[in-house]
């Protein structure tokens, strides 16, 4: 238990430096935020990247910081890093309009195929929300249910209706599962480099088994020494260095 009794003084005022300092992190961020658009304004977009990286490091998991960070990375050419910073944001706030034209732009310009309309569908909530969803009708079901036979003479024309909500229950949760193997097994990182060579093994010396475009994204399925094997959606995989692969899923570490 901590002691704050008067003859303890120091660590009371050790306790209020990081209370303060706690207090001061949210506006510091947004101090960072709000340097980092002007300079994004001003026509500067090395500025506004370092500002828009030292913002997310006070407020993790910001959508706007996401968003315009990679606006800024967009601006410099850094496709794959650009395209990582808004696949991120993507995951919090899925329906953003903004977001979505900026993620359909980029994979023009990369040349990438529009995901298939099922993918579409299952990232049209994030997880959380596909979960709730499916438990919320498993609710209403169970609801439904006691409530004929708390009052039998509903059993027959609510029949239907517990039919409905168990269907659409069963189908919803087929939707999340869907949505959670897509996140196990789907892309959760992009390349971030200019024709970036995939070796057999975690070393310079290794012979490359394809070159991968700025862009790409892959799924990281290991990691060696700062190295990270990555498979792209055709399977084509190899090791390439860490600094060259920008993650974006935040269960992904």
């Amino acid at each position: 238990m901590i002691d704050l009794r008067r003859d303890n003084p120091g660590r009371l005022i050790g306790l209020c430096w990081i209370w303060v300092l706690l207090l001061m992190l949210p506006s510091r961020a947004a101090s960072e935020f709000d340097q980092a658009r002007k300079a994004y304004e001003q026509g500067d977009p090395a500025a506004a990247v370092a500002g828009f990286e030292r913002a997310l490091s006070g407020a993790p998991g910001g959508v706007g910081v996401l968003y315009n960070l990679g606006n800024a990375r967009f601006r410099q050419g850094e496709m794959g890093r650009a395209l990582a910073a808004w696949r991120q944001a993507e995951w919090i706030t899925p329906r953003d309009p903004a977001l979505r034209h900026n993620l359909d732009l980029i994979r023009r310009r990369l040349g990438q195929p529009e995901p298939p309309f099922w993918q579409r569908f299952t990232r049209f909530l994030t997880l959380d929300e596909w979960a709730g969803a499916c438990l919320v009708l498993v609710w209403l079901w169970s609801g439904w249910h006691l409530l004929i036979r708390l009052k039998p003479g509903l059993a027959d024309s609510g029949s239907g209706v517990r039919g409905v909500l168990g269907g659409v229950a069963i189908a919803v949760l087929g939707v999340w599962v869907s949505a959670w193997i897509t996140v196990q097994r789907g892309p959760n990182a992009a390349i971030a480099g200019k024709e970036v060579p995939a070796r057999y093994g975690p070393l310079e010396e290794s012979d490359a088994v394809v070159n991968f475009a700025d862009g790409t994204e892959v799924r990281v399925e290991q990691s060696h020494n700062g190295w990270l094997r990555v498979v792209d959606a055709e399977g084509r995989g190899g090791w390439v260095p860490g600094l060259q692969v920008a993650r974006f899923h935040p269960l992904i570490p």
